[in-house]
């Protein structure tokens, strides 16, 4: 099986689906059946999710192919894109894919090459959280635009700037963490616990997920302890439980 087939079924049924729901949007502002839809997509090929790279961008690549009969480039390197498929009568044209690398500046940087000099009428992206703030910020500036979160969970992305042209149908850290702190309480017993989380929005977000339900039934939070991102080695931060 190759890279494509395997990396795909990492990615949950619905963030493919709203790919294809997002371009058909986008099509309500085309001209004629023959307008091209422009996409472009912003991954992490660097930084601390620089390795979820061929992932990102293979659910994106399995979405068009799976949905608007696209065709991939290469299917064991995602981001190398694809080729053909249309939706509703309209052309699908990838005129990019960008690199980031965590950063909000860098995702900035590539959102303003993609969609002002390459002029794409959609992004789908980006991949984490302050990069998604960021962008959701940009969206603001950029109505005529449409932007799709890819697999960022940052709270704030959607719950405070609400860009009405960002979408998001993924859950936010938050959300991915319910139950969690209920379970620890009644299920396993815990009393008390103590949280690590790497000191950025998406973090914050899923720790705030665990914390708010612990201790609305009742635990107490003892600790909390956020190295920076890009941390390799914890064990100082380890040494820090009580």
């Amino acid at each position: 099986m190759n890279a494509l087939k395997r990396k795909w079924r990492l990615i949950p049924l619905a963030a493919l689906a709203v790919v294809a729901a997002a371009v058909v949007a986008a099509t309500a502002t085309a001209r004629t059946s023959a307008t091209p839809i422009r996409i472009a997509v912003l991954s992490d090929c660097q930084g601390a999710f620089g390795s979820f790279d061929n992932q990102d961008l293979a659910g994106v690549v399995t979405a068009m192919s799976q949905f608007a009969g696209a065709k991939a480039k290469n299917p064991n390197k995602p981001r190398d894109g694809w080729t053909g498929g249309a939706i509703n009568g309209h052309p699908l044209k990838l005129v990019g894919i960008g690199c980031s690398n965590d950063r909000a500046d860098t995702a900035i940087k590539e959102t303003k090459r993609l969609m002002e000099q390459l002029k794409a009428d959609i992004l789908i992206g980006p991949l984490s959280g302050d990069e998604s703030i960021a962008v959701a910020n940009y969206a603001k500036q950029h109505p005529t635009k449409t932007f799709v979160d890819g697999a960022a969970g940052a709270q704030d992305t959607t719950l405070k700037v609400r860009a009405k042209n960002f979408f998001r149908f993924n859950g936010d850290g938050a959300q991915w963490n319910a139950g969690l702190g209920d379970l620890a309480y009644n299920k396993l017993g815990w009393k008390t616990a103590a949280v690590v989380a790497d000191d950025y929005s998406f973090a914050w977000t899923s720790a705030a997920g665990f914390i708010a339900e612990f201790c609305a039934v009742g635990g107490n939070v003892t600790k909390r302890v956020f190295p920076p991102l890009n941390t390799t080695d914890y064990s100082s931060y380890a040494q820090q439980m009580p």
